[in-house]
């Protein structure tokens, strides 16, 4: 086995018995509502692992799937697991090569339960979540907030509010011919045919 690969089996095996299991290169747990927890690793050199925590809905899953965006089993909302830490964070786990990978693995599930969990119970139920990224759209990326909000819209039944989205960011980009520009017209081309306003 390659030390990556050792390194997520150490990790694996201090997850099993937290209810999140190994799917492809994540880990999920599933929650009520559609909802399933996620965890997942940035992977610098072999042995270093920065994890992310997040949520994923099936219902927002099923909309981009139809519209031909994003990765399917991708969080909706996600943080590196070090920003929930407040002080000392962490960012990342060294596996050295060789070493006590279960103990490192213990010592990142550890962290997890602690404060990555908890971001997880938050925002695993979709009226919290989407309530709050209504509210608050600057904690979206730039590139992804558009696209995000006007789904969320049109899953809550707001099918003007998510028109209003869409018309802002196109006048925003009107001018634009960057990569986001382009893909972001047609997304809003193809979303507006599956949802007339």
């Amino acid at each position: 086995m390659s030390p990556k690969t050792d390194v997520l089996v150490a990790v694996d095996t201090a997850l099993r018995p937290t209810g999140f299991a190994r799917r492809g290169h994540v880990w999920l747990e599933d929650r009520a509502d559609g909802c399933s927890g996620w965890l997942g690793f940035g992977v610098a050199g072999s042995v270093d692992l920065t994890p992310l925590v997040g949520v994923c809905f099936r219902r927002y899953d099923e909309v981009c799937r139809a519209l031909g965006v994003g990765i399917p089993g991708t969080p909706l909302l996600s943080l590196p697991l070090g920003a929930l830490m407040g002080e000392k964070p962490v960012w990342k786990w060294t596996f050295e090569p060789g070493g006590d990978h279960a103990a490192v693995a213990s010592s990142l599930v550890s962290a997890f339960l602690k404060h990555g969990v908890p971001y997880i119970d938050k925002y695993a139920r979709w009226e919290t979540l989407s309530k709050e990224l209504t509210a608050k759209p600057e904690t979206l990326l730039d590139f992804e907030r558009a696209r995000k909000l006007a789904i969320i819209h049109v899953l809550n039944g707001n099918a003007g509010a998510a028109a209003e989205v869409l018309k802002k960011e196109r006048e925003r980009v009107a001018d634009v011919h960057d990569v986001h520009a382009r893909s972001y017209r047609a997304f809003a081309h193809r979303f507006e045919l599956a949802f007339p306003g």
